[in-house]
């Protein structure tokens, strides 16, 4: 006879949920697409075919192990239930017969789909309907029930021109109370239907697509879309998409043409011949009938069903890409995170394919990648073929070997890449590098935002007696990094190693620098006490203009690193001075810190008498033995007297003379 009016609703992964209406004595008719204009609306509006947001993926739906079991607990008597199969659908119901039933009647499917490998099930509690009579005041009631095709993801509530009310709940496969974000889809609406959703409940989103025909009215706490007996096959936009947030329970409103008058009254849509059929119904729908047996009555009734169909398949989600490290010291491991979830999904709406891709920077090279279950801190490496693509940029590709499997729907997947620094990779102008990972499956690909890690090199630096740039500071590869040193006081630069190599240090006096860094590098500087000896050179008798007298004197000994030196110094008295008249002159000597011998070369004509005034030494004989070791200074003053008067040259002895320090 009469077709079913159908309305699909479409949850990602969800579920379906039913709808409803109210009895009005007003009501304005306003398009919701009018309505999603208004300021502070409820109602967006989005392209039809839009994908739905993978956080509202979850979807109760029929499986082959649904069951259903039908309860009334209100103690009325004659009890109309029916239970229909045929035509690939399945019905189970009841016909109401008194006000004394609300509330009490309820059914409680099990097995519709899966949350986290485990399955779920739903109550369906019918608590309201209005008290509605015909022009002759013959009373109504609604038929209450439940459809399940058996051949595609469809279940949903039967429901008579009139509306009821229903209360669904969401229960794990243990029967405690199921919280799920979730997301439905009321689609096609025609024939007067009627979708109530409460707004007591926690909605997070209506959408409509934006060129949507269905009306939208607020009453009575509760948000309305339904059509203005539109025979809309032809046009399956007039729809809309309700999203869920943390829920287990939530109210529907479900009917046909009679819930707004004004709008779609009864007698618009009820017609004496549905009444006929209505008033048969009672015949056809009692016992175990065949559905084929009851089109009559089928006429009044409509049913809002779920469905895998909504504004698109579920997405492919987005990757995050994280590191565990961003300042990355010269070619020490550390590990690219990439993090996807996979949504709630049934085996109707699985992956054919979902492939993880990473092309490395050119500065890094892959060391190994593993795959974790996230949320359970387990690895799952073995269910993923991967592959590893060597090269300039190192390549990372992550496949799920089995997409059909269950375990991977609802999880959260953490792929981790171990890399580091390619040891003949040269940093340039900048030590940053950043890059992006993708997941691909047959619904599209997504890329993660960029990372980006910054690679720096440290210069150990080492020194004695004096202070240097720190250590603890990061050169960027790549940067010029200078070193600057100075000695303490009373100290001067001895040696300079870089690398362990000795370099000049009368080239680089105060500061070194290393310039395109590339690797880690050590500097030592060595400063050494130079301490001062003071030779003083005393002489008695007359001088006569006919020479200088020339007197000179060795230093040798060894330094407080070991090393021998010698040294030499040459005093020389320039103006005459009487018989019996004493001169004085003195000579100073930088040394490095040691213990110094110091010695007069003899000369002719003056008579050595002795060494006098020691500071920081002790005289041996004729040579004063010093030491610096722990003194800035020592002295020693050497004394002569004319012994010979011949008119000869005073400097009848031959000097040589050194310019410089001369090591033994």
């Amino acid at each position: 006879m009469k077709k079913w009016k159908t309305l699909f609703i479409t949850v990602c992964m969800a579920f379906l949920l039913g709808f409803g209406g109210i009895v009005s004595h007003a009501a304005t008719h306003v398009p919701a697409l009018e309505a999603a204009k208004q300021e502070g609306s409820d109602i967006t509006v989005k392209n039809y075919g839009d994908p739905e947001n993978s956080d509202y993926s979850f979807r109760l739906k029929r499986t082959e192990q649904t069951t259903c079991t039908w309860t009334d607990a209100s103690g009325v008597n004659g009890k109309k239930p029916y239970h229909q199969k045929g035509a690939s659908i399945e019905r189970w119901g009841q016909m109401v017969t008194s006000d004394a039933q609300k509330g009490k009647i309820s059914c409680y499917l099990t097995n519709m789909g899966n949350y986290k490998g485990k399955s779920t099930n739903l109550k369906i509690t019918f608590t309201d309907w209005p008290d509605y009579r015909t022009e002759s005041g013959e009373r109504y009631y609604p038929v209450v029930g439940v459809v399940l095709s058996l051949t595609t993801d469809l279940y949903g509530l039967t429901f008579s021109d009139i509306w009821y009310e229903a209360k669904l709940e969401i229960f794990d496969d243990q029967g405690n109370p199921l919280k799920v974000d979730m997301t439905y889809r009321a689609e096609d609406l025609d024939y007067g239907q009627i979708l109530g959703i409460s707004k007591n409940d926690s909605l997070s989103g209506m959408n409509i697509p934006e060129d949507s025909r269905v009306y939208y009215k607020e009453e009575d706490g509760f948000h309305y879309f339904y059509a203005d007996n539109i025979d809309s096959q032809e046009y399956e936009k007039d729809s809309v998409q309700i999203q869920y947030e943390d829920t287990s329970v939530f109210t529907l409103r479900v009917g046909g043409g009679v819930a707004l008058p004004g709008t779609c009254t009864y007698e618009k849509y009820v017609t004496k011949q549905l009444q006929e059929a209505y008033s048969k119904f009672e015949i056809y729908m009692e016992g175990e009938r065949a559905v084929e047996e009851v089109n009559e009555g089928g006429v009044t009734l409509g049913w809002i069903a779920g469905s895998a169909k909504g504004y698109g398949k579920f997405i492919t989600p987005t990757p995050q890409k994280n590191v565990s490290k961003t300042d990355i010291h010269g070619s020490e491991p550390y590990e690219y995170q990439v993090n996807f979830k996979i949504p709630e999904c049934q085996p109707a709406d699985y992956y054919e394919y979902i492939v993880m891709t990473d092309t490395l920077p050119e500065a890094v090279t892959c060391d190994t990648v593993t795959v974790f279950d996230a949320d359970n801190e387990k690895e799952v490496t073995s269910s993923f073929d991967i592959q590893t693509e060597k090269g300039v940029q190192d390549k990372v590709e992550v496949r799920a070997k089995d997409t059909s499997s269950g375990w991977i729907y609802g999880k959260t997947l953490e792929v981790r890449i171990t890399v580091h620094k390619r040891p003949d990779y040269i940093f340039g102008n900048s030590n940053e590098i950043s890059n992006t990972a993708f997941l691909k499956t047959d619904l599209g690909e997504k890329e993660s935002k960029p990372v980006t890690n910054r690679f720096y090199f440290q210069i150990q630096t080492e020194v004695k007696n004096g202070t240097i740039t720190s250590s603890d500071q990061k050169a960027e590869a790549g940067s010029t990094k200078k070193i600057q040193y100075a000695p303490e006081e009373g100290f001067e630069l001895e040696s300079i190693s870089v690398d362990g190599n000795t370099i000049d240090p009368s080239k680089f006096p105060s500061e070194y620098s290393f310039t395109k860094l590339n690797a880690d590098h050590q500097i030592k500087v060595i400063y050494n006490r130079n301490p001062v000896l003071t030779i003083t050179k005393e002489v008695k008798g007359a001088y006569e203009p006919y020479g200088v007298p020339t007197f000179l004197f060795r230093i040798s000994g060894e330094d407080i690193d070991g090393g021998k030196r010698t040294f030499y110094r040459m005093i020389s008295f320039d103006d005459p001075f009487g018989e019996e008249e004493i001169r004085r002159k003195s000579v100073t000597v930088n040394v490095p810190a040691g213990t110094w011998t110091v010695c007069e070369i003899e000369v002719a004509r003056y008579r050595f008498t002795g060494i006098k005034e020691v500071e920081h030494g002790t005289v041996k004989g004729e040579e004063a033995e010093l030491q610096t070791l722990d003194h800035n200074d020592a002295k020693a003053t050497f004394c002569n007297e004319l012994s010979n008067y011949r008119n000869l040259s005073h400097n009848d002895v031959t000097v040589n003379r050194f310019g410089k320090e001369v090591g033994e």
